[in-house]
């Protein structure tokens, strides 16, 4: 009969690694219930799933850590979930996520801005038409009951020449940031 292998019992962040014979188990620290001492030198860590589940070590086969009696094994183990875990929850990090948080809310909002912006100016009906010139017309997108003289305007002009039309926008861009009444003294390109 082989040697048996000693169990090794490791704080492995938000759990604790159980290594028997090269086979490791995980057990999430949230999930223990209680260690405590059963016999002489058996620990039993209640996983919280009933008496089948639970965990039942010698420490007289524990290797890692060393500990001189059961107390003290049962004491490390529970050190172990005590121990605050890599990335755990401190004033530091609460603030820093508060913050991560509300960058996120600002981009959502100014997100929000921008589809609000652009809701029902579909591009497909201008809200106002200006064909007053023989040769051009002036094509005005803005949300319904927008004020004309307010710089919520995208204007599209539209030129014949020789047959040939020519489309260019109010500032070179499609934006909802023009004046219709200005229209006429506005650079297309």
């Amino acid at each position: 009969m082989a040697a048996q292998a000693g169990i090794t019992i490791e704080n492995n962040g938000a759990s604790i690694k159980i290594t028997e014979d090269g086979v490791s188990r995980y057990v999430l620290k949230y999930q223990i219930r209680e260690v405590e001492i059963v016999r002489d030198t058996i620990i039993k860590i209640d996983i919280g799933q009933g008496a089948l589940n639970n965990i039942f070590i010698d420490q007289a086969t524990v290797t890692v850590p060393v500990s001189a009696s059961v107390e003290a094994l049962r004491d490390l183990i529970m050190a172990m979930l005590q121990s605050n875990v890599a990335g755990s929850a401190t004033e530091a990090k609460q603030t820093e996520e508060i913050a991560a948080i509300a960058n996120l809310q600002t981009a959502v909002s100014a997100l929000q801005t921008k589809v609000n912006s652009i809701e029902d100016k579909t591009p497909y009906q201008p809200k106002l038409v200006d064909e007053s010139n023989a040769n051009v017309v002036y094509n005005g997108f803005a949300l319904p009951g927008a004020a004309v003289d307010a710089a919520v305007w995208a204007i599209e002009k539209v030129t014949k020449t020789n047959g040939v039309y020519s489309y260019q926008w109010a500032g070179g861009t499609k934006a909802f940031d023009k004046i219709w009444n200005n229209r006429k003294a506005l650079i297309y390109s």
